[in-house]
Order: structure tokens, then sequence, then C-alpha cells
């Protein structure tokens, strides 16, 4: 666990392939939203974990079983955390008094949820830049009092909106207080990147008068390493010497992500307009496939990107809001431009009205074309028809019809897609929009030579040379030549 000083406050971090061990070992380490119920409007209240009710298990001798990671076999660390009970039955241990404190919290005030009571970590957990936000998993051992649930409050959402409000809550742990029972959590539990606040928060009797609230827990967090994708290829689509005409030659593969994607050209009033909104490659919902799931031989290095959703399911991935977007939803064959920042240089023997796309590919809602824009020109919006697959559920292989637009020298390029819902602020996730792709870009070959296309100079003006230089020059070039055509001849044999 790599511990960092931030602000005063302590740090945890979780990094990829190290497990981060959090419990409820000390009451010093947690504070609370609960008010005492003889002040709803002061202080929150202190946590103590020197209360055992004659009902919970006594975590002291406990271990963890199986199923629990790296804590299989080792002793538990942890104690109950609560407020004790006011009126302490027989058989329950502690050291009174215990004042009551209000369980059924009041969200005006101050109460995280309205009819709970949350245990806070002091300590934030700090997640690295390196983590698949969709790997990260805990398991452990605990018991609840009752129907616990796991907090999550990112400091910073998508976007970089600092976060003060938003939490998610996880079931974990039913009324599991009379034996230990076992933490496997996993999928969108809301953390984000940089700092997050956790906790437990717990249902009970409406105050701690009568009975106590409490959860214990001793788990650890882990989570996989995000690959960084391959920069996309940079090179041109031209044919080799010597190739026969009607020969295909091809680039790539080329794959999506939010480094080097951006989407660029978005729905308003039926027509397209050049505004850009945010895209990510962070978020899955529910129901896409896992791009890291493909079997052996199929593997790709491509992701989903996406401008998220304001309004995840529990069950996506991370489980956070995104920001407002807008113009997702299609006019005619026209809805988004998801454009690759790396341009397609089209060399001087393709037939231009041959170039296709060959690969894999994935679209929520819908796949339409191919966008084209050669440098310096007006792009063109391919509406000869829908030839990109549709759907998310699997990585769908498809090649492309002959593309129009495409003009030799470097052409930007995109892929058009239908969202189906114009916003992304549908409940439960249901208005998301994303593409996932995976490609070659191939032509036809015309049979002439390749002419190195022409690329942006950064040369700079050669000194003036006298007599004597330019007599060295001259003898350097012959000798130069002469060199080249040894080479073509011998690539020619």
């Amino acid at each position: 666990m790599g511990l960092c000083a931030m602000g005063g406050v302590q740090a945890a971090t979780l990094t990829c392939g190290t497990p981060l061990r959090v419990s409820t070992a000390s009451a010093a380490d947690w504070t609370t939203d609960g008010k005492y119920v003889s002040d709803p409007m002061g202080p929150v209240a202190t946590v103590r974990d020197d209360f055992l009710w004659y009902g919970y298990f006594d975590p002291a001798g406990v271990t963890h079983g199986t199923g629990t990671g790296s804590l299989e076999g080792t002793p538990v660390e942890g104690k109950w955390l609560g407020f004790g009970q006011e009126n302490m039955q027989a058989g329950s241990t502690g050291n009174p008094p215990y004042p009551a404190v209000t369980v059924a919290g009041v969200v005006a005030n101050g109460a995280w949820t309205a009819g709970r009571v949350t245990f806070i970590r002091d300590e934030v957990i700090t997640v690295a830049p390196n983590v698949d936000l969709s790997t990260i998993r805990i398991v452990g051992t605990g018991g609840g009092d009752n129907n616990a649930r796991f907090v999550v409050k990112p400091a910073t959402l998508p976007g970089g909106v600092a976060n003060t409000t938003w939490f998610k809550e996880t079931n974990m742990l039913g009324g599991s207080w009379g034996s230990p029972a076992n933490i496997d959590l996993s999928g969108g539990l809301g953390f984000y990147y940089g700092d997050n606040t956790i906790g437990f928060s717990t249902s009970s009797e409406s105050t701690t008068a009568v009975l106590p609230t409490g959860v214990v827990a001793d788990m650890e967090i882990t989570a996989d390493c995000l690959t960084e994708p391959a920069a996309q290829p940079t090179a041109a689509l031209i044919c080799p010497a010597g190739t026969p005409a009607g020969e295909t030659v091809r680039i790539g593969p080329f794959t999506t992500n939010a480094r080097d994607w951006k989407w660029t050209w978005r729905n308003n009033a039926g027509t397209l307009e050049n505004v850009e909104q945010p895209l990510f490659d962070d978020y899955r919902y529910r129901s896409y496939f896992d791009p890291a799931g493909l079997p052996a031989g199929s593997e790709t290095t491509a992701r989903w990107i996406s401008p998220g959703t304001t309004d995840p399911a529990g069950a996506d991935i991370p489980g956070v809001p995104y920001p407002a977007a807008t113009g997702q939803a299609k006019a005619g064959y026209h809805a988004a431009v998801f454009q690759m920042n790396q341009p397609i240089t089209v060399g001087n023997n393709v037939y231009l009205d041959s170039i296709k796309l060959d690969g894999r590919f994935g679209f929520d809602d819908y796949g339409n074309t191919v966008f084209v824009q050669p440098t310096g020109e007006a792009p063109v919006f391919d509406n000869s028809g829908l030839y990109l697959p549709n759907g998310f559920g699997a990585f769908a292989t498809a090649t492309t019809p002959a593309i129009p637009g495409f003009a030799r020298g470097q052409n930007t390029i995109g892929l058009m897609l239908d969202g189906g819902q114009n916003t992304n602020d549908c409940g439960g996730g249901t208005c998301a929009l994303a593409a996932i792709a995976d490609f070659y870009v191939t032509a036809t070959c015309t049979g002439a030579d390749p002419t190195p296309p022409v690329q942006p100079s950064n040369a700079k003006p050669v000194p003036a040379l006298d007599t004597a230089g330019i007599g060295l020059l001259g003898l350097l070039s012959a000798g130069l030549g002469a060199l080249a055509l040894r080479r073509r001849n011998r690539a020619a044999r």
C-alpha cells in the first residue's frame, strides 16, 4: 500500500498489480454522517469500536476463507464499527455510555443517504492513472448490521469535473452479523482516477437507543494494469515498386482510443455541425462486449470510445456520471463523426475509387458510413448506404464498399454512427453513443512505380557553395546515383 500526504490528509494509492488493504481495525480511522439524537443539527457522532453486541460474531480469531485473495488463511483485522447501544443488553460488552445516534439519516441534517448512516474512511484512495477501472475488485471478510453497502465518492468525475455530492452505493453484506461472510465486489463501483473517499452505509432501527448498528470488514482492493495503446500507423497507402496492377495493398491496423480519436461533428436540427465534444475510452455500457475478454487469436488493443452517460446503471463501467452530450441521433444517415487524429496518406499508384476499410467494428447503436476529408478540401459525408455494422454485443467483421472522397496526399477519416437517442442523459445509461474498431485501410494497385507522397518539409536553406564546393557536390551526386541504381536493379531480380 502506497501512502502519501495530500494537504494534511493521508492517501492510499491503488496501483495495478498491488493489493490495497482496507479494514475496520480502528475507529480512529473512520468518521460518520450520523448525528446524536439529542443534537440532530449538531456535530457528527463519534465512531466507536469498543462495543460488541451479544448477537454479533467476534472478529477475534476469525480467519479469511477461500475466495479472499492474498488474505486467505490470515487473521481478520477488523472490529465492529458503530455507536454502541444506549440501553445495553445482557451479554453485550463495551464501555458505556453510548449516547443514542440517529441511524435513519436525514439528508437535510447532513446524511449521505436518507434512512441510512454512513461510516466514512478518513484516508482517501488515490486511483493511479495506469489502473484499468473495469478490473477493480474487492474481496475479504466482514459482517453488517444491517444491509451494509460499499460507498465510493470520487473527488473528480470524467472531464475534470470537481465532485462534492455524487457517490455510488453497492450492496455488500446483508444481515450478516451472526457469522462472518465473504465480501466480493466488482464492476461499476464508482471509483475514478484521482482521490476517492470510501465508506460503508447501514440501515437499522431509527436510532441506537434500543438496538445497535455496525459493520466490520477486512478486505483488499486490486486492479489490473491498463495497457497503453500503440501509436497509430503512419505508413502511406502506396504500392511497392514492381507490384502488378490489380493487387491489394493495406496499412494498419488502426484502433480506437480516446487519445487518438475525437468527436468532431454532431447532429443539430437535422444537419451536421463541426462542434467537438468530449470523448472517453474508460466507459463501457453493461451490454457492450469486453474487448479484453476476446478469445485467444482475436485479441485487440482497441477500446470503446464514447461520451459516456450522465446516469449510469449499477453494472456500467466504471459506474460514474459523464458530462452531458447532445447531437447523437442521426439526420438522414448523419449523426456523429468520431474522427481519427492520424491522417491516411494516399500514394500515387493506388486507385482512389478502390479504397476500403477492412476489419472489426462495434457501434452503439448503429454504424453508418465513413467520413473523409482531404487536406485543404471540403469533407465528404458518405451517404451512399449504411454499410458499417450495427450493435455492441460482438466485434463484427466487415469490409466496406469503396469509400468516396479520398484524394492523393493526406486524408482525415472518421466513423459515422448513430446513437439512437439525441442526448446521453436517459435513465440507466440507455442513451450512450459509442464505437470500437480495429481495421486496415486497403486499396488496389495501378501497377505504376511509387512516387513518394508529398509531406510537409522541415528542411532548412542550404548555404551557397563556391566553385570548388559545386564540383565536389557533383562528384558526390554521381556516386550516390550509381549506388541507387545498383540497389534498384537488385530489388528487381
